[in-house]
């Protein structure tokens, strides 16, 4: 797999083996990236569907990062107001930065910008739920494994 992922993310790719790479699935057919988008109903960002093609997921750090086969799926409600009424969130990775339940997120609200859903941050337990981690996917992937958390 980080054969295959050091052309689209060099960085995570020299990184990731100091932080247990573990549970790495195969990499997803084109047929099989093509169903997701189709069954969500939305198109995903290149720099994604680029991860996919190399891996249908992994865990990092004994599972505080998931990228996982029940990924991505689309939250059934708005997590700000916790109703049903519109889906605002597609989430691609559980992400247990500050707790256990958290999760990083491409934010729909904009639709693609130039190809790309900005990333953000749902913290469950906090006050401030949301945040911005990342324009784009790729700068997400490149940097997240230096975040001060994980640090």
């Amino acid at each position: 797999m980080l054969e295959k992922t050091s052309v689209f993310f060099p960085t995570f790719s020299q990184l990731a083996p100091n932080y247990d790479l573990e549970s790495v699935q195969a990499a997803a057919s084109q047929d099989e990236i093509v169903r997701i988008e189709k069954n969500l109903n939305l198109p995903l960002p290149q720099a994604y569907k680029d991860l996919l093609s190399c891996t249908r997921g992994f865990w990092l750090m004994g599972g505080v990062v998931q990228f996982d086969l029940q990924h991505p799926f689309l939250h059934p409600y708005s997590i700000e107001t916790k109703t049903s009424e519109s889906v605002e969130y597609l989430c691609f990775a559980e992400f247990f930065m500050e707790a256990d339940g958290d999760q990083v997120l491409f934010d729909l609200r904009g639709g693609l910008q130039s190809g790309e859903y900005p990333i953000v941050y749902y913290a469950h337990s906090a006050k401030q739920k949301i945040r911005l981690l990342a324009n784009t996917f790729t700068e997400f992937m490149e940097n997240f494994l230096a975040y001060e958390e994980f640090n």
